[in-house]
């Protein structure tokens, strides 16, 4: 385990940066407590995670997240990270969907597909949020009718908790208002368990240890749609069923068992009842840190980058360096992929008057 001696502790960050507004609604930033010294900061302007200070085994904090330590900065910066994505997560392939027989033409964001909810999802908006405790807040967005092309009026509710088991707590739901949608949601937080600030081959993710708890993954296309078809993870480099360094496997040569980056999706195993459930673990081996990711979604984006050292859009994050490819990595629980237009998938419609609740949770140990 590297010693932390001379290692300064991270700085807080400051609210008053935060504050301001977009589009005419107020943003600011939301510092959440539990009693063991963890912190995790959120705003309102997409419902983005901007930090989680971890205490580690000698109590010093380390923020394992990257984001960004202003409002500016957040705005300019990468749209995803950090944020609460809807109103369909990942992509909907041709940006299109049938629904009874009526065909939706979305926002293409991601060149012919509309991409985490298209140009104004939910990382672009500002969320209504109240702090209810020093350990939670709680935030609400309404997607309208026709916005981005998607039917009917759909509203959202997230709260945001630590446990005193140094877990951070999402819980959403989902209500539709006036006629069938379709909707996905997943939390899209940049991690590196070595501290956001590392140094050194400290910052690249191929020093992380990963667990995936699936036996498939979705097949896609070139441009990663999800075609409607399940292969199994055995005998590929898409195989974390045991836990994999991934330097051993995210190589350049690209030869057998190797891979250059992951932005894959996983069906991810399932216990009864609505529980969340174990879907990934991940130990960066040096910062003797581990970080379990529970859920009720079934299925699970993995995200590093598949270009290595290539930069992040927008400019310099809390450590004052713009962050590149492959440097953090990303645990995404959502809803089954382009399921609109995969009829084998199960179906994401939400019937108006239906509510939908789902739970992830990030849990911290070391």
């Amino acid at each position: 385990m590297r010693s932390s001696a001379n290692v300064a502790p991270p700085k807080l960050l400051d609210a008053a940066r935060f504050r301001g507004e977009v589009d005419g609604e107020a943003v600011a930033l939301y510092t959440l407590r539990n009693s063991r010294g963890m912190v995790a900061c959120i705003t309102n302007y997409g419902a983005k995670i901007e930090q989680i200070l971890v205490p580690g085994r000698d109590g010093q904090l380390t923020d394992v997240v990257l984001g960004y330590d202003s409002l500016e900065a957040a705005v300019e910066g990468s749209a995803s990270m950090g944020a609460f994505i809807g109103r369909y997560a990942g992509r909907i392939g041709n940006a299109a969907f049938t629904l009874d027989g009526v065909h939706h033409q979305l926002a293409a964001n991601n060149g012919t597909h509309c991409l985490h909810g298209g140009k104004r999802g939910s990382r672009f908006r500002v969320f209504k949020a109240v702090q209810r405790s020093d350990s939670s807040v709680e935030m609400g967005c309404r997607f309208e009718d026709g916005e981005e092309g998607f039917p009917g009026a759909l509203i959202l509710r997230l709260t945001y908790s630590l446990t005193d088991a140094n877990e951070l707590v999402l819980d959403y739901e989902a209500r539709a208002l006036d006629q069938p949608t379709v909707a996905s949601f997943t939390t899209h937080a940049f991690f590196n368990l070595n501290g956001e600030s590392a140094d050194g081959s400290q910052r690249d993710v191929r020093s992380h240890e990963v667990m995936i708890a699936a036996n498939q993954y979705f097949a896609t296309t070139g441009d990663l749609v999800a075609t409607g078809e399940l292969l199994d993870v055995a005998g590929t480099a898409f195989d974390f069923r045991q836990p994999v360094l991934l330097g051993e496997r995210m190589r350049t040569d690209a030869g057998a068992g190797s891979i250059e980056g992951y932005d894959h999706c996983y069906l991810t195993s399932r216990a009864a009842g609505d529980a969340p459930v174990l879907a990934a673990r991940v130990r960066a081996r040096a910062a003797g840190r581990v970080m379990e990711v529970w859920s009720t979604e079934p299925a699970l984006q993995f995200y590093t980058g598949l270009q290595a050292g290539e930069p992040l859009l927008g400019g310099p994050g809390k450590s004052g360096r713009v962050y590149l490819q492959q440097q953090s990595l990303c645990l995404e629980p959502q809803g089954y992929p382009n399921a609109p237009n995969c009829p084998a998938f199960p179906s994401s419609v939400h019937l108006p008057g239906e509510s939908r609740r789902g739970k992830t949770l990030y849990r911290f140990m070391g």
